[in-house]
């Protein structure tokens, strides 16, 4: 087991730590090049390198956020999962129509499907996507511009 002298630690930003190449110095003074898989990303904590003599571990800086609270959530599962719909919407630029337990959005292509069933699939066990033909006309408020 190595003791803490031995560890060499790469500090990343939340940004740095979604690319998949960088370079970086160690805390130690080491220059250290990073070449990850396409789609992986670095957490605070990953070991990049473990041998006898090294160990190379990821720390992420802190960074000041935002911190909204909900009061009385009744459910703590639902609201996490209706707060991911809604970012994952939001994030697509759409206008909404909401009906009953419904989220209605204008698509283009089956494609645009295929991508909210991929974006969803975390979610799979509580949301479903299908498509339809409908007069869509946006909520109030809702009629963003569209990317």
């Amino acid at each position: 087991m190595l003791d803490n002298r031995s560890a060499d630690v790469v500090r990343v930003s939340r940004t740095e730590a979604e690319r998949i190449r960088m370079r970086k110095i160690s805390d130690k003074g080491n220059d250290v090049v990073i070449e990850l898989p396409q789609n992986s990303r670095l957490k605070d904590g990953d070991v990049l390198l473990s041998t006898a003599e090294k160990m190379l571990v990821v720390e992420i800086t802190p960074e000041m956020v935002a911190v909204v609270s909900l009061k009385n959530i009744i459910d703590h599962h639902l609201f996490k999962t209706a707060v991911r719909i809604g970012h994952t919407i939001g994030n697509l630029h759409r206008p909404i129509r909401l009906e009953d337990n419904k989220i209605f959005l204008p698509i283009q292509a089956e494609s645009e499907l295929d991508l909210l069933r991929k974006l969803f699939s975390p979610m799979g066990e509580h949301v479903e996507v299908s498509s339809t033909y409908i007069v869509f006309e946006p909520e109030d408020g809702t009629n963003v511009h569209e990317h």
